[in-house]
């Protein structure tokens, strides 16, 4: 059964991933990509998702998708019990993670049941297409991103950061010029949009 967590900033809600998860998360391993940041000039999200999970309690694996070969990678997810996948430019993250021949795998992963957290354009890519979220993301950093199909594994189309300082704006955008086309699911920093088998709901952190 798929368990997903898609946020819109992990360290703002991840007080609601124990709960989630159903289970200790202490001691557990994380696939952790970082990807998606590499080509953005603002990544201080990364440190602070590294930061969550260490409060968590849970080790990281670092994903080093231009240094590592795919197999690499692939055992790094058959073997830990967790994989995260950061915010960034989505564009580039569908990019790479097709170019290294990830994406069949974290598909088959999740459809294993293994949990997974994206968070902002993590969370992106598991909706049918990622081509709306170009008002919040620079298309032209993946030139060689062929299709804008994502991974389909979910029905809606997060889109987050709604009311934050910086993105806040272009989400708006995004809901008045997509709500009538598309399954729109917003999002606020401190929420989550948890999927369990084909059940789906939005939970808020109260405590932020």
């Amino acid at each position: 059964m798929k368990k997903m967590f898609l946020c819109s900033s992990f360290k703002d809600s991840y007080s609601l991933l124990s709960d989630f998860a159903g289970e200790s998360l202490k001691g557990k391993r994380v696939t952790f990509f970082p990807t998606a940041s590499a080509v953005e000039e603002v990544t201080h999200y990364v440190e602070a998702a590294k930061e969550a999970f260490h409060q968590l309690g849970m080790h990281l694996e670092i994903v080093q998708i231009a240094e590592q070969s795919t197999e690499e990678i692939t055992k790094m997810m058959e073997q830990n019990d967790v994989m995260y996948v950061s915010g960034g430019n989505t564009f580039y993250l569908l990019q790479e993670l097709r170019k290294h021949r990830l994406d069949d795998v974290l598909k088959e992963e999740i459809n294993k049941g293994k949990l997974y957290i994206g968070e902002s354009a993590g969370s992106i890519i598991m909706a049918p297409s990622i081509e709306y979220i170009s008002v919040m993301d620079d298309r032209q950093k993946a030139a060689e991103l062929s299709s804008c199909q994502g991974f389909n594994e979910i029905s809606y189309y997060p889109v987050p950061h709604m009311y934050n300082t910086y993105l806040g704006e272009a989400a708006q955008q995004i809901m008045e010029q997509f709500e009538q086309t598309l399954d729109l699911c917003p999002l606020t920093d401190e929420q989550a949009l948890l999927i369990t088998g084909e059940q789906a709901e939005v939970k808020s952190d109260k405590s932020s």
